[in-house]
C-alpha cells in the first residue's frame, strides 16, 4: 500500500559547499504525475537523490531531516531496499548500460534485488516500452532514444510504485521525447507515481498534473501544472522557458 513521499525539514550540503537545501518540506502524493523544473544548480537532481536514498548512503555531504517513502525512512534503509520502491532513470543512459545484451541489462537489477519471475518481468517491461524485439541485442548498438527506453525498462522490471526520471528528454529528439512521455502517461494511468525533472515546460504542460519550481534549493512555486506555468513573471525572473499556454 503506497502512502506517498514526505520530506521533513531536510537540509543538505555537498562537501565544501554552502547548504543547497535548508529545512525543505515537501509531500508527493501516490499516483501523481509531478514535474520538477528550474535552472542548472537549483537542486533538481539532488532532490531526486534524496528520494531513493543515494543521499545520505552513497553521496557524501551533510544531511539532516527525514525523508519517508511509504513510511520507510530512507536514512534507515539501504539503497537496495529503497530500489524496490523507487526506480531512478538517469539523464544519460550511457552511464547505466554495461551488459552485453538487453536481457542481461534488465536481469542485472532483478538478480541484485533477488526478485523472482525474472523472464516474465523482463518480457513485460520490454513490451511496455516497445523494445521486446531487441532483447538479445547489444545495448551499445541501439540509438540514444532506444537506450533510454532500455534504462526505463530496467526500472519497470522491478515494478516499483515510484518512477523517477532525471531530465529524460535532454538528449533526445522531439519524436523520441514524445514516445517516452506517452509511455510515462500509460504507466501513470496504470497506477504508477511518476516524478520527472524536465527543462522543457511545454512537455510539463502537456503531460504532468502538477509542477514544482526549484531555485537555489528553495521551492518557489508548486501546484497544478497550468496554474504554476501561468506565473510568467516568476518564470522569467528565474530564467525558465515559458510554456505555450
Amino acid at each position: 500500500m503506497t502512502s506517498g513521499i514526505s520530506i521533513h525539514q531536510v537540509s543538505f550540503s555537498y562537501p565544501q559547499s554552502k547548504p543547497l537545501f535548508f529545512k525543505l518540506n515537501l509531500t508527493i502524493k501516490p499516483r501523481s504525475f509531478l514535474g520538477i523544473t528550474g535552472t542548472n544548480g537549483s537542486g533538481k537532481s539532488t532532490l531526486l537523490y534524496l528520494l531513493n536514498g543515494l543521499i545520505p548512503h552513497s553521496i557524501s555531504g551533510r544531511f539532516q531531516g527525514q525523508v519517508l517513502v511509504d513510511n520507510l525512512t530512507t536514512s534507515n534503509h539501504s539503497v537496495s531496499a529503497l530500489a524496490k520502491k523507487i526506480g531512478l532513470v538517469f539523464q544519460n543512459p550511457e552511464f547505466s548500460l554495461f551488459n552485453l545484451t538487453v536481457k542481461e541489462e534488465l536481469e542485472f537489477g532483478l538478480k541484485n534485488l533477488q526478485l523472482a519471475n525474472r523472464s516474465q518481468r523482463i518480457n513485460q517491461a520490454l513490451q511496455l516500452v516497445n523494445m521486446a524485439k531487441f532483447i538479445n541485442r547489444d545495448p551499445q548498438t541501439l540509438s540514444f532514444g532506444q537506450k533510454q527506453k532500455i534504462c526505463l525498462a530496467s526500472v519497470l522490471a522491478l515494478d516499483t510504485p515510484y518512477i523517477v526520471l532525471d531530465e529524460p528528454t535532454a538528449m533526445l529528439d522531439y519524436k523520441s521525447s514524445v514516445d517516452l512521455y506517452q509511455i510515462l502517461v500509460s504507466l501513470h494511468q496504470a497506477g504508477k507515481t511518476i516524478i520527472v525533472v524536465e527543462h522543457d515546460t511545454d512537455f510539463l504542460l502537456k503531460y504532468t498534473e502538477s509542477v514544482l519550481i526549484l531555485d537555489q534549493g528553495k521551492i518557489k512555486a508548486s501546484g497544478s501544472t497550468r496554474t504554476v506555468l501561468k506565473k510568467t513573471k516568476l518564470l522569467k525572473s528565474l530564467g525558465i522557458k515559458l510554456a505555450h499556454l
